[in-house]
């Protein structure tokens, strides 16, 4: 993630994640009397969209930028950010046995692999035994990366940026298990039952929505001068127009992409 960016994480800029999210929101069957946990919350525009259907939701957030944004665009009465690491939010003993729910959208993957059952094991602690929980989680299916490893390796080649960038090593851990691994792995770090799926998105995106996403989702963007940032953004659109363009919207970008869903039950 670019934190420096983290003001252009909202709208178009998150376009890709929140038009997935929607899709599976739904899954988690939230009441009015539910308190609910959003586990990176980032900005805080699904935390602040699950507040007008819940009692009170708490949004944490690793980065001191998102929480920032997300408390200046995205209050409520009901909804508290606060900054704090995933793989944490079980040792604080307000937060234990605390939540109905919990969600975790877009975040596993920036946790480290041999973390990951520590966050998992975390976000268990804070629910009430019988609580529920959201996962969406970027998928590597068969070698098909994500868009963002992909931009890395152009990147990395390009005859310009590849300078700046070389020595980028990407944060992302794509979730590569399958649906009954996945099962095996909620259930050692104390999930009681976790319905998974791997679904399959096709997301058509603008120019500008494509430019804040690579803008504030490549680690890499902030190696690249100030000054030459829009050339830079301009080359990644270029780039991703040659290989996912759309014919039947020829300014539009067409985007096939894996997520691992997970359903579960503490």
């Amino acid at each position: 993630m670019n934190f420096s960016a983290s003001n252009d994480y909202r709208g178009d800029g998150r376009f890709l994640q929140h038009s997935v999210i929607m899709q599976h929101i739904d899954k988690l069957e939230l009441r009015p009397e539910d308190t609910v946990l959003d586990v990176g919350c980032g900005t805080g525009e699904e935390t602040k969209s699950l507040a007008g259907k819940v009692k009170r939701v708490t949004g944490v957030d690793a980065s001191e930028e998102m929480v920032t944004v997300a408390i200046e665009t995205n209050s409520t009465p009901n909804v508290t950010y606060i900054q704090w690491d995933a793989r944490a939010v079980g040792d604080n003993p307000d937060w234990r046995e605390r939540f109905d729910k919990a969600v975790c959208f877009f975040v596993l993957h920036w946790v480290p692999e041999e973390t990951q059952a520590l966050a998992l094991r975390c976000i268990s602690a804070c629910l009430k035994p019988g609580g529920q929980a959201l996962f969406i989680i970027p998928f590597e299916n068969h070698g098909d990366s994500f868009i963002l490893l992909r931009a890395t390796s152009f990147l990395k080649s390009h005859e310009k940026w590849g300078a700046f960038v070389q020595d980028y090593k990407s944060s992302q851990h794509l979730w590569n298990l399958s649906v009954q691994e996945t099962q095996k792995v909620f259930k050692a770090c104390g999930w009681a039952e976790a319905q998974c799926e791997v679904r399959m998105h096709e997301l058509v995106l603008s120019e500008i929505q494509l430019k804040l996403f690579f803008k504030t989702c490549l680690g890499e963007t902030p190696l690249i001068p100030a000054a030459a940032l829009e050339d830079y953004l301009q080359d990644l659109w270029q780039w991703a127009l040659d290989h996912y363009g759309d014919n039947a919207q020829p300014r539009d970008v067409y985007i096939p992409a894996g997520f691992m869903v997970v359903h579960a039950w503490k």
